[in-house]
């Protein structure tokens, strides 16, 4: 038996090392940036589950909607704004219906904003 027989030189031990270090340091990064976007995709489920309570909230609303509303989920650093604007044509019948455009946008730091569009058909005011 010789003596390259008996086991790993020194280099090969090294260049296995290095090897090794750079796949658990490549791990190691990949699982950073799964775990930030775990939380990332928490947060926009959250925001979707609160832009639905919203629109159910403008859903019942039997009027037409004013053209601008701005606030906070309570509890949450979430802020929403509605904005919405008649559409050409939309009012009609003895009551006076109105369809509205409506755009619910719902915003939080860090992230781009969430935006959903929809439709509301609500009653003119009579004052």
């Amino acid at each position: 038996m010789t003596a390259r027989d008996r086991g790993f030189t020194i280099f090969e031990a090294l260049v296995a090392f290095a090897i090794l270090a750079s796949v658990v340091s490549a791990l190691y990064a990949v699982s950073a940036t799964s775990l930030r976007l775990i939380g990332k995709s928490g947060r926009v489920e959250q925001a979707a589950m609160l832009a639905q309570s919203k629109l159910d909230e403008l859903a019942a609303i039997r009027y037409a909607l004013p053209p601008a509303q701005a606030g906070t989920f309570a509890n949450s650093d979430i802020d929403w704004r509605v904005e919405a604007r008649d559409l050409p044509g939309g009012k009609a019948g003895p009551e006076a219906l109105r369809l509205q455009a409506v755009k619910l946008i719902l915003s939080w730091p860090g992230a781009k904003p969430l935006v959903v569009e929809t439709r509301h058909l609500g009653v003119v005011r009579r004052e």
